[in-house]
């Protein structure tokens, strides 16, 4: 589905921080970050992500990132935060 490859030169992240994950679990999630990212929407869809009430978790009717996801989105949220530097 993803080439690896072009996501972690897109996402300018390591190998090690590659988010299988996301990958794996949350493929649309992956996708909208990659859509994303070079956008100035980029940090309002990652904030939408991780506050309590957004797509993360926090609603009533879902359950929320299991923690490896939360990681791999907070270690992305950073790598956007320092490309806008």
């Amino acid at each position: 589905m993803f080439d690896k490859e072009i996501v972690m030169e897109t996402l300018n992240c390591l190998p090690n921080a590659y988010p299988q994950m996301l990958e794996k679990r949350f493929p649309h999630v992956l996708n909208k970050i990659i859509e994303l990212w070079n956008s100035p929407h980029c940090e309002a869809y990652f904030t939408d992500l991780l506050q309590p009430n957004g797509r993360g978790g926090g609603r009533l009717n879902r359950d929320g990132f299991p923690d490896e996801a939360w990681q791999e989105i907070f270690q992305l949220n950073e790598l956007c935060w320092m490309r806008r530097s």
